[in-house]
């Protein structure tokens, strides 16, 4: 019997309070059980209190990764957190337009950036520059 060895979805990489995500598939309904289940053991595990997505291994996302999103947001938000996105490409920036996710998530051009922003105490949306 052959073993198959599963891909990982996502790279994960934590720096101080922030846990980045980095999707290397499509976030797709193929892959958003796994980016879940991992993205909620390395929150949980590293004690993370705000989420970066970068978003520039990939080119397609679809609902499920959305819901990925929108559950890892609401997962971060009780306790205070903050959720932020980067590398976002022109596939990307349409579906997180279209999807109203920019109004939980801001866009930043670069991690750097995006860590700066997310070390702060407090990030409400309505105050941070997109970046778009």
């Amino acid at each position: 019997m052959e073993r198959q060895e599963t891909k990982k979805a996502a790279q994960y990489e934590q720096c101080g309070p922030v846990l980045i995500i980095m999707p290397v598939q499509e976030l797709d309904h193929c892959c958003a059980v796994q980016v879940r289940q991992e993205a909620d053991e390395q929150i949980e595990r590293g004690g993370a209190l705000h989420l970066l997505f970068d978003f520039s291994g990939i080119h397609f996302m679809d609902s499920s990764g959305i819901g990925v999103i929108m559950g890892r947001y609401k997962k971060v938000i009780f306790q205070g957190g903050n959720i932020a996105c980067c590398g976002v490409g022109a596939e990307i920036d349409r579906i997180l337009t279209l999807s109203g996710l920019y109004r939980i998530m801001p866009r930043f051009g670069d991690r750097k950036e995006a860590l700066a922003a997310l070390g702060k105490k407090r990030m409400p949306g309505a105050d941070i520059p997109s970046g778009n």
